[in-house]
């Protein structure tokens, strides 16, 4: 007789091993920042309620590792490590209570088996405490339905969990409509419309975001035009949409590999065609992945798709896969029939597009593809600490100058970070009086103009905007650097000084 699977302790193991393997592989990792992780570190230095394109929490977090890991690549991105192993955590317990351990041991394998969760837990960013506090919602508000003896427990954990993903990224909005179309949609939790433990939490974990409000009312309400910037369609043609879908959903295939993307789409029109059949459970899931998913999709007609942007979506979905996968007799026997058969290949596609992923900065390092234009996905990862090194070469000799970029806030905000002692950076605007990044809204210091400045401009022997020219005085061009970025790509910088007067 077979001895029984303890599902619990082999997901418990498994996880020690998996994130012991991360941290291992953070310590190694060979290339820089990105310039989305430097540019909110950089954020971190200046703690606000707002910022000029996100909500406050990436920039609290990145202070947080910055004070835990000494301000290092290392320390920022265990941050990630972290958060992604909660986020496992909470959709181990959230398959273990809805079906079973094994569909929970399931789920969390589905979820390693993605390139995607890769990237969540090596790369730092808004994505990272997003899908933590999402997953952390998706087990509580179920709970919170289910576990009726503990409801007001299950309910403030609810509202710490959206409070905290509102201040995380604003795409956390999405939740709270769905747990209200949950209680309008799954007949045996439409009891809960009249219940105030589903109401408080949303109005509550709305209040988190008061002070980020004020903020932004004190600074011409620049987060939340950012973001309408990202929904802003332009009339486009029949081909155009045509394009964009198969970038988009070639995209999608990386994202959580092949077969898996393929079985979420066939699930998706599963969804579709059994919902009348589906149970309160599946009925939970889908509705927490399936809408998103869908206007997601539609989007495509009206403008361009970032490719994390159904990143949220896809738990429940995923989940809803491991149990017909395990064969959940709360599923429907045609669901139960067919899934299990995509076990193997779902599973080893996967974790091979796992493995291929995690090893291609060395493969690129070993074969000399740094760099290389439509293979290295990495490039601009890679480069910075060197660049930082030789414009410090030409920092020392200056007597504490400014520190002023020209070019893409990432200039600014990756020398901020590798220039040994990690001084403050400013960026000149691209237009007078125009506010593209957070450089902008901090502007220049009182003493701008008086004290000697050091600037670096992005680009082979690149002259001063006239704008920045009418305010310093006493300018010298130092000399056109070439920097190799990585093994097949050089970066050109045009290095300068004013005197101050």
């Amino acid at each position: 007789m077979l001895k029984e699977v303890n599902y619990t302790r082999l997901f418990w193991q498994t996880l020690a091993i998996v994130t012991i393997i991360r941290i291992v592989y953070v310590i190694l990792f060979p290339f820089d920042l990105s310039g989305d992780e430097a540019y909110y570190w950089d954020w971190g230095r200046q703690l606000s309620w707002g910022y000029f394109s996100k909500p406050p929490m990436i920039a609290w977090l990145m202070a947080f590792a910055g004070f835990l890991g000494g301000n290092t690549d290392i320390g920022i991105r265990l941050m990630a490590v972290a958060l992604g192993t909660g986020s496992l955590i909470f959709l181990f317990q959230l398959g273990k209570i809805m079906f079973s351990e094994r569909v929970g041991f399931w789920i969390f394998l589905l979820t390693l088996a993605t390139p995607a969760n890769v990237a969540l837990t090596l790369i730092f960013t808004i994505d990272a405490p997003l899908m933590f506090c999402w997953s952390a919602a998706l087990l509580t508000f179920y709970l919170q339905i289910t576990d009726r003896k503990r409801a007001g427990f299950w309910a403030l954990l609810t509202t710490l969990s959206l409070g905290v993903g509102l201040l995380s990224k604003q795409m956390m909005f999405a939740f709270h409509a769905l747990m209200v179309a949950t209680a309008i949609f799954c007949a045996p939790y439409r009891f809960m419309l009249k219940k105030l433990d589903l109401w408080i939490p949303i109005l509550v974990s709305l209040l988190f975001l008061v002070p980020t409000i004020l903020w932004n009312a004190a600074n011409d309400w620049i987060t939340i035009s950012h973001t309408q910037h990202h929904f802003e369609g332009e009339p486009i043609t029949f081909l155009d949409t045509i394009s964009r879908a198969g970038e988009f959903l070639g995209s999608q295939l990386g994202v959580l590999s092949p077969v898996m993307y393929v079985a979420v789409l066939g699930l998706l029109f599963g969804i579709v065609k059994l919902w009348p059949r589906l149970d309160s459970k599946a009925r939970y899931l889908a509705l927490f992945s399936a809408p998103g998913l869908i206007f997601v999709l539609l989007m495509l007609f009206r403008q361009e798709i970032n490719p994390n942007w159904p990143g949220v979506f896809y738990p429940g979905i995923m989940l809803l896969l491991a149990a017909a996968i395990c064969a959940s007799p709360d599923l429907p026997e045609k669901w139960q029939q067919l899934w299990p058969k995509w076990k193997k290949a779902t599973l080893y596609t996967g974790f091979a597009f796992v493995i291929f992923t995690m090893s291609i900065p060395w493969v690129l390092i070993a074969t000399q593809q740094t760099g290389l234009k439509g293979i290295d996905p990495l490039v601009r990862l890679q480069g910075w600490e060197r660049l930082s090194e030789t414009i410090q070469e030409y920092r020392e000799d200056q007597e504490d100058p400014l520190i002023l970029t020209v070019g893409h806030r990432y200039l600014a905000s990756h020398l901020a970070f590798y220039l040994p002692d990690q001084p403050k950076v400013y960026r000149w605007p691209s237009q007078p009086g125009y506010i593209d990044s957070q450089y902008e809204l901090w502007g220049l210091p009182d003493e701008f103009g008086q004290r000697d400045t050091f600037i670096i401009v992005d680009g082979e022997d690149v002259e001063l905007p006239e704008s920045l020219l009418d305010e310093i005085r006493n300018v010298e061009k130092i000399e056109t650097i070439a920097h190799p970025g990585s093994h097949k790509r050089i970066r050109h910088y045009t290095l300068y000084t004013a005197k101050g007067h």
